[in-house]
């Protein structure tokens, strides 16, 4: 095609990149979306809840996120590990409650510096693991209290 057809199509080269994709379909690593490909049989997450078990708001009592709490707890277990030579997948359960209360001191001396209503009874950390069941499609999600402060 003369070049004086692609200044007068704006969409032309746009239509060719296009068929050229849908021609090469989902491969890698011209996948849309590559980080979904696969995903791990177990997941969690980590939420803070006040003394009843009831999940609190975070962002809005401690002014950050559940993912953040995730990565703060982590961070802070991975460093107790380290003073014995571990790593966190092989933390004890001392060092998994001790690190969970020094997050929640943490988290309610942040909140309290916000103005935010933090509550004044003690506060837990809880993770839950969410990972395949063996039946087909299924889930299976179990939760466990790490901390109370």
């Amino acid at each position: 095609m003369p070049t004086a057809v692609w200044k007068r199509l704006p969409f032309a080269r746009l239509t060719a990149v296009v068929v050229l994709l849908l021609a090469m379909g989902e491969e890698f690593p011209f996948t849309r979306l590559p980080m979904y490909s696969t995903f791990d049989p177990r997941a969690d997450y980590y939420y803070v809840a006040d003394a009843a078990g009831t999940p609190l708001a975070c962002e809005k009592v401690f002014g950050t996120s559940t993912a953040n709490v995730k990565k703060m707890f982590r961070a802070r277990l991975g460093a107790l590990a380290a003073l014995r030579g571990a790593d966190e997948k092989t933390a004890t359960p001392a060092e998994r409650r001790l690190a969970g209360e020094v997050l929640l001191a943490e988290l309610r001396a942040t909140g309290a510096r916000r103005g935010a209503a933090v509550p004044a009874e003690p506060v837990q950390l809880r993770r839950v693991e969410v990972r395949r069941a063996e039946t087909a499609g299924g889930f299976a999600r179990t939760e466990e209290l790490l901390a109370q402060k």
